[in-house]
C-alpha cells in the first residue's frame, strides 16, 4: 500500500510537471522571425517570402548595389540614433525630438528615392513566384 501511494504520487507530480512545462512552452511567446529596425527587418522579410532558389538572387542585387545606397542608409541609421537620443534624454527637450526627427524623416525620403531603384533592379530579376510572394507578404497599412 506505502509503494502504491508512492508511486501515485510520483505519477501526479509528473503531470503537474509536464502540465506546467508544457504551459511554459505554449505560452512563451516565440521570437519574431525579423529582428532589428527599419531597413535589415525589410530585407529580412523580403528574404523570407522569397522561394528558396529567388533568395540569392535578391540578395546578390542588394550586394552589386550595396555602394549606391550605403551612404544614404548610414545617415538615416544615423538619424535614426539621433532620435532615440533625444527620446532617453534628461531633462527631455521637445524641440531636440522635433529637430532630431524632421532630420530622420528627410534622410528617409531621400534613401527611400535611391533604394528604390535597387529594390526595382532586385524584382526584374527574381522569378514571378518570387515577386507574387513578396506581394502577399506585404503587412497591411494601418
Amino acid at each position: 500500500m506505502r509503494r502504491f501511494r508512492w508511486m501515485a504520487g510520483l505519477l501526479g507530480a509528473s503531470v503537474v510537471l509536464n502540465l506546467v512545462l508544457g504551459w511554459l512552452v505554449l505560452a512563451t511567446p516565440t521570437p519574431r522571425e525579423h529582428r532589428g529596425r527599419g531597413f535589415d527587418r525589410m530585407v529580412a522579410r523580403i528574404e523570407a517570402s522569397l522561394p528558396e532558389a529567388d533568395r540569392p538572387v535578391f540578395r546578390g542585387v542588394l550586394d552589386r548595389e550595396r555602394e549606391g545606397y550605403a551612404g544614404a542608409l548610414a545617415a538615416l541609421r544615423a538619424a535614426r540614433a539621433e532620435v532615440d537620443a533625444a527620446m532617453t534624454r534628461d531633462p527631455f527637450d521637445p524641440e531636440v525630438l522635433r529637430l532630431a526627427m524632421t532630420r530622420w524623416s528627410e534622410r528617409w525620403t531621400g534613401f527611400n528615392a535611391i533604394f528604390t531603384e535597387t529594390l526595382v533592379h532586385a524584382m526584374a530579376e527574381v522569378s514571378p513566384e518570387g515577386r507574387a510572394r513578396i506581394a502577399a507578404s506585404q503587412p497591411p497599412v494601418r
